[in-house]
């Protein structure tokens, strides 16, 4: 599989997407940058925001800066990421969650990696463009929180499923949806990526295809998706 340093892609930046889509030979990768005094030449995160899952199961806010403890190694969950600079100035991205490192170097400043088995995307900010499937994650990620509220234990259902398996559902969810004409419209050309991505998926993972759906059935969404 192919790897990244994240020093080395951001040695002249202060974050960067490497890859937003996952593939046979890499994960989806988003590098950060934290250094002790702004360069001022490009954007300077001083903060990240993310979720992860705490030890009642559920998905809690979680920060990380240079006062955070490093070096770390820990899971990220579902849920946006946010990226703040020392003027409060943002970048947002979305993602299924995945696997995060944060290591100091010799100067003091900390590389930080997102990696995930799904994509991590960009919902636009300061210094960046907007990925068009983000905002259909960002719906679907909405309408998980009516069972949420609704139904006891779906929020560590959906907390204790993989990345890869909560990609799944949502492949599966929207690729539904892709039947309705207002709807292809709304996604314009991305809908051939979400077809692709779950016929890759379908394809390459089966057994987290399968719990994708498993996903969907216990929390009630999508009724009849199985026809689909």
């Amino acid at each position: 599989m192919l790897t990244a340093d994240p020093a080395s892609l951001i040695a002249d930046l202060g974050f960067l997407v490497r890859w937003d889509v996952p593939a046979a030979d890499h994960d989806a990768l988003l590098a950060v940058a934290l250094r002790p005094v702004p360069t001022e030449r490009h954007y300077d995160p001083e903060l990240i925001l993310y979720w992860r899952v705490g030890e009642d199961g559920r998905c809690h806010r979680a920060e990380l800066s240079l006062a955070s403890s490093m070096p770390e190694r820990i899971a990220f969950s579902w849920g946006p990421i946010e990226i703040l600079d020392r003027f409060g100035i943002g970048n947002t991205f979305i993602s299924f969650g995945g696997s995060l490192t944060a290591e100091l170097d010799e100067h003091g400043t900390a590389f930080v990696a997102f990696r995930s088995q799904a994509p991590i995307l960009r919902r636009g900010g300061h210094s960046q463009r907007y990925d068009h499937v983000a905002a259909a994650v960002a719906a679907f990620f909405g309408r998980l929180l009516v069972p949420i509220d609704f139904q006891p234990g779906a929020e560590q259902r959906i907390a204790a499923s993989s990345p890869l398996v909560r990609y799944a559902a949502f492949l599966q969810h929207d690729s539904a949806r892709l039947a309705s004409e207002l709807v292809r419209d709304a996604y314009g050309p991305d809908a051939r990526l979400v077809r692709a991505e779950a016929d890759r998926l379908r394809r390459t993972q089966p057994e987290a295809w399968a719990s994708g759906l498993r996903l969907l059935d216990d929390l009630g969404l999508v009724p009849g998706l199985r026809r689909a």
